[in-house]
């Protein structure tokens, strides 16, 4: 479970657009990941933490000119939540501080009073202000300063790829083909995932964890691609960085068919993208458990920066 850290919200954001711009990337990851979205709790108070010296959070969204975020922050805010008021951990002694700053009725309360109940939770920070919360565990005291009860580390992120690498890797391992697709659609929103689970090649094979981990990796090495495409089409550093190691050389992991294999077998290698486009799909991932391959739209089409995924099962071009 995820606790944003209202405390942490102390009007040290001089620049709303950066602000806005950590908003946004908390709205995107909740409608990505499920896991995430269900388990975040936020305090009702939130919507009134300054964020700068003139301003709250109700106030800056309510003056953006995106009226997606300001709908999906208030809807979250408001509405749905869920909020760390309706599941409070019951503490006898219900008194907390964070460096002499009480935080009993905040998200970093509601943690602290759950780390000292055992059970696993994190917080998200927002870095900077008079104190600075982008540290890692926040240690936060429980009781009274002239009677202390006992210190308890709360785990916190403030970096959002850490955060999102946490939230990953908490997501439970697949173990049928369907949830290795849905699992994979989650984690990796620049691939265009087919329902490969449904084609009787691959939903014949037994499903293997070995194979399923090898997918995910090679899905996460085209996402980080994809993702790293610039808006003018040409490709970043991230991305010329996977060209390079594995696209390149005798032991690439991604390939194209032969000039024989592509004469032989291009109906075979004739696949419908998700989006209804039919395409010869012959550049593909090696994946040495049982020879599988998972083949891909190569090259990205230009004004994309989503690669279609359209195969994963037996190797296709054998006599």
């Amino acid at each position: 479970m995820w606790f944003i850290n209202d405390a942490s919200l102390q009007g040290q954001f001089a620049d709303r657009a950066g602000f806005r711009d950590i908003l946004r990337e908390l709205v995107i990851m909740r409608g990505r990941l499920t896991g995430f979205r269900n388990n975040l709790r936020v305090s009702k108070m939130l919507p009134q933490a300054p964020v700068d010296g003139s301003a709250t959070l109700r106030e800056v969204v309510a003056t953006d000119a995106d009226r997606d975020l300001k709908s999906a922050v208030m809807n979250w805010l408001d509405r749905n939540g869920p909020f760390v008021e309706d599941d409070i951990t019951y503490e006898e002694d219900d008194y907390f501080e964070y460096e002499g700053l009480p935080v009993t009725n905040s998200g970093l309360g509601e943690a602290a009073r759950r780390t000292k109940a055992g059970r696993t939770c994190t917080t998200f920070s927002f870095a900077g202000g008079d104190i600075d919360f982008a540290v890692d565990p926040l240690v936060t005291d429980h009781g009274l300063e002239e009677d202390r009860l006992g210190r308890y580390p709360v785990a916190n992120r403030w970096d959002m790829a850490a955060l999102e690498a946490e939230i990953l890797a908490s997501q439970p391992t697949p173990t049928t083909w369907r949830e290795l697709v849905d699992t994979a659609r989650i984690r990796f929103p620049h691939l265009d995932i087919a329902d490969l689970h449904a084609d009787p090649t691959l939903a014949r094979q037994p499903f293997a964890a070995s194979t399923a981990k090898s997918v995910l990796t090679l899905m996460e090495h085209l996402e980080r691609y994809a993702a790293d495409r610039q808006p003018d089409g040409s490709v970043g550093p991230v991305g010329q960085e996977v060209i390079e190691h594995l696209f390149s050389g005798d032991n690439a992991k991604f390939s194209d068919e032969s000039a024989s294999n592509m004469a032989e077998y291009r109906d075979k290698l004739m696949f419908r993208t998700p989006d209804g486009r039919d395409i010869c799909a012959s550049w593909h991932a090696k994946i040495s458990h049982r020879y599988f391959r998972m083949h891909f739209e190569w090259p990205l089409r230009a004004g994309t920066d989503r690669i279609a995924i359209v195969y994963l099962g037996p190797k296709i071009t054998v006599s």
